[in-house]
Parts: C-alpha cells; structure tokens; sequence
C-alpha cells in the first residue's frame, strides 16, 4: 500500500516538474544575440527548416520618444507565401528593456513585476499579415524622472517555435537609441 501511495507521490512530482518548463526560452539581457538581419553575405546560398521561414518574417521597431514617455511599437510581418504559426511559450510575447547609454544601468523592463499564463500561445499568420504590439515607458525609475539624455532600448519578440520548429537563438531583436526630452 506504501508503495502505491509513493508511486502516485513521486507521479505528481514529476508532472509538476514538467508544468513549470520554460519552453527553451532564455530572457537574459546581458547576452550578445545575432539579428535576423545579419546575412553573413551568404544571401545565395539556400535556407532550409526553421532559418527559412525564418527568412520570410521581418521585424520592425518604431521608437517615438514624446514629452511624457516613449513609446515603442513592435510589427512582425509575414512575408512569405506559406501560413505559418508562430508559437510562445507563455503569455509574454515580448521584452522591451531600457538602459543608460554610459553606465548600461537598467532602467525600464515590461516584465519586471508582471505575471504572465504560463501556456503555449499559438499566433496563426497569412501571407501579408502583421502582428503588433506596443508598450510605452513614462521616464521614471524609482519614481524619479531619469535625466534629460541619450538611452538605449532593446526591443525582443520572443517565440519559440515557428511552425513548430525550434528557433534557437534569438532572430527578432532590435537595439535602438532615443533621446529624453528636458
């Protein structure tokens, strides 16, 4: 009966193990990852897998820095000529981090305190279609107003799958520097 009892005990274990993956997705901001525009010049030659749907996806990123706050609009748009679907492993889809151009301090991450599903979140695109998010920061850290000057944004959209084939490194990413008004 013990054993039985040890048996169900150790099954729920492993399933709640299971539950709590990340998908494969690493969020950490201190590495250097390639963008999806870097060819490497190798434009003739043949993609294949995931590099060529990939290939059919391109990232934008529009930095509009206003009086109050900056805002940051993010399009990924389907290219090709396929349907694809391009999957995250939660509900977060996206990561936007802010930094001081001279000391690299962080002062702005969309995450930071939020809670997101922790589900697979599956988003279906036609030839010609977008998907468009868009998140703004209201210059303060800490809940001072940071300095009228020059600050870098990393903006990342972060799927893990694209027609269900692993994206290994991180493709849709963009650094873009903006000036904080006085």
């Amino acid at each position: 009966m013990k054993n039985v009892l040890y048996l169900k005990v150790f099954i729920v274990l492993m399933l709640m193990l299971i539950g709590c993956g990340t998908g494969g997705q690493d969020s950490s901001p201190e590495e250097d990852y390639n963008s999806g525009d870097d060819k490497n010049g190798e434009e003739d030659e043949q993609l294949s897998g995931v590099d060529a749907l990939l290939n059919q996806l391109t990232f934008d990123v529009d930095v509009q820095a206003g009086e109050d706050s900056v805002k940051f609009d993010m399009k990924l748009i389907h290219e090709g000529e396929d349907d694809m679907t391009i999957s995250f492993s939660s509900g977060q889809k996206f990561e936007v981090v802010v930094t001081d151009l001279e000391s690299d301090e962080e002062l702005y991450r969309f995450s930071e305190g939020m809670m997101f599903t922790q589900a697979i979140v599956m988003e279906d695109l036609s030839p010609g279609d977008e998907l468009e998010f868009q998140d703004s920061w209201d210059y303060m850290k800490d809940g001072v107003r940071v300095d009228p000057s020059e600050y870098k944004v990393s903006v990342e959209l972060i799927p893990y799958e694209v027609n269900e084939e692993s994206i290994d490194d991180h493709p849709f990413k963009e650094e873009v520097t903006f000036e904080v008004p006085e």
